[in-house]
């Protein structure tokens, strides 16, 4: 039986999607007594519900504030590239047909490489050491690349800096397990993701200020690879400091507050920072064919979102605007996303299920790509980017959260939905950066197509998982009370 989390009772169940849906729900007395791991959690005090919300505005404010900052520059440092060819990287190094496309999918080629196993060598090494020093690797990485000569020299940058930030989303999705009851877990994975498009909104006007810069040796897109990873460095540095590797060695904490979160966190279940990782439980997850389905429903959503991350300037430059007005537009649609990600938890609360919300996502993004497709009317295009980009980050806020917190009973299956989370989504750069080519220019069908198909696979995947945890959910009613320890699969 898969691993997985929910209520006793419809009830309860519904009351836990509200919780997990966003910031407004977790204040009230019905988001702190959603069932949890066991089924044993049981209603908190108004003194226990107080060191609740203490400990995870501490944890808010430390952990998770400072992972959407390095992820705004993990983000800002592989996506600038797309910057940099509209300011001249392509005519600078000679490349010519899809060598820009080769060059992203080398990306992601390095980032897969050890995707899979990052979390067990987290595990290991802890992440307050590991996590820092891989920000530092890709910082390092990322300024090099403003210092190349050749395609060769780039497509080599490429493979390392995928390779350095292999691991990191994660790590980081592994450790915000560890560190929040289930009930607040959804809504802070989304307030990570969060981070993808502010990285697009900030960088799109910063990266442009940079390729300002009139150096006479130095070239407009070399100083945005070199700022950008110069600034990574140190904000990296400072993870050394913040970063903690669970709560029960938390150096924030009060003894009261680590004692309170441990006792509370083995009542759900979910108290995964400092136990084994179990070899079983690991193969358990990894053949569970319903977290496969559920990740591929991410998987459509990422491909949707890249496409803006990556894309969107050249876009935007092939509808007649100029360098400086592509990169200004291109902060547009992921502006969208992230109103689209702060709106996931109401639509969650709204659908009063996972499922159904991020299915609305994933329509919203095919609504976009079916107007890009079928028009060449400017506004009318932007106004199709901006769904692309309002349904693929809306869609970052609903499934990751919901494929983590289905699979936190043991640190094993959160390993295991993290990392294969991270891999669907990060195997979707293979795509989207193979189908948006430079002939196919200025309508893009080929890469508008291929989106739709993937939103509607997306769509079905979200339905089937739906169906099949209902159908394990009847079949746990029926175990024996003695054999049925309280998890149901939340939809």
């Amino acid at each position: 039986m898969a691993h997985s989390v929910g209520s006793t009772t419809s009830k309860v169940e519904y009351i836990e999607v509200s919780s997990l849906g966003g910031s407004s729900a977790e204040s009230s007395a019905e988001g702190l007594t959603a069932a949890t791991g066991a089924g044993q959690v049981d209603s908190l005090d108004p003194e226990e519900q107080r060191l609740l919300n203490r400990y995870c505005r501490k944890v808010d404010l430390r952990i998770l504030l400072y992972a959407v900052i390095l992820c705004i520059l993990n983000q800002s440092d592989r996506g600038s590239i797309g910057v940099a060819k509209v300011v001249g990287l392509e005519s600078d190094l000679g490349m010519a047909n899809n060598d820009f496309n080769i060059a992203t999918t080398l990306f992601t080629v390095g980032y897969l490489s050890l995707e899979m196993f990052s979390n067990f060598i987290l595990k290991r090494v802890g992440a307050s050491r590991l996590l820092p020093t891989l920000g530092i690797l890709w910082g390092v990485v990322c300024t090099l690349q403003g210092v190349i000569r050749t395609r060769t020299q780039l497509f080599v940058m490429r493979v390392l800096l995928g390779m350095a930030e292999c691991g990191f989303t994660t790590g980081i999705l592994l450790i915000l397990s560890f560190f929040y009851p289930k009930s607040r877990l959804t809504a802070r994975v989304g307030l990570f993701y969060l981070s993808s498009p502010l990285a697009n909104v900030l960088s799109g006007p910063l990266a442009s200020a940079l390729s300002q810069i009139h150096h006479p040796t130095v070239k407009r897109w070399q100083w945005v690879f070199i700022l950008e990873g110069a600034i990574t460095v140190v904000v990296a540095l400072l993870g050394y400091v913040i970063l903690q590797d669970h709560p029960e060695k938390c150096s924030f904490l009060s003894s009261s507050e680590k004692q309170f979160i441990v006792k509370y966190k083995k009542r759900e279940g979910t108290l995964g920072g400092s136990q084994h990782l179990s070899m079983a439980d690991t193969k358990r997850a990894l053949f569970d064919w319903q977290l496969w389905c559920m990740t591929f429903a991410t998987l459509a959503t990422c491909a949707a979102a890249s496409s803006v991350s990556v894309f969107a300037p050249e876009v935007i430059n092939d509808l007649g605007f100029s360098p400086a007005q592509s990169q200004a537009l291109s902060a547009l649609p992921s502006a969208c996303g992230a109103v689209a990600i702060l709106l996931a938890g109401p639509t969650v609360r709204l659908c009063r299920s996972h499922w159904l919300a991020a299915s609305l996502a994933l329509a919203t993004a095919l609504t976009g790509s079916a107007i890009m497709t079928i028009t060449l009317n400017v506004p009318a295009r932007i106004f199709g980017l901006c769904l692309l980009g309002a349904g693929g980050f809306s869609g970052l806020g609903i499934s990751p959260g919901w494929n983590i917190t289905a699979n936190t009973q043991t640190v094993a299956a959160s390993a295991v939905a993290s990392a294969l989370t991270v891999f669907m989504g990060s195997s979707s750069g293979f795509i989207s950066s193979n189908v948006f080519l430079n002939w196919d220019a200025p309508r893009f069908v080929i890469g508008h197509t291929v989106n739709i198909g993937l939103t509607a696979l997306g769509i079905v995947a979200c339905l089937v998982t739906r169906i099949s945890m209902g159908r394990r959910n009847k079949q746990l009613d029926r175990q024996m009370p003695e054999y049925d320890d309280g998890f149901r699969f939340v939809y």
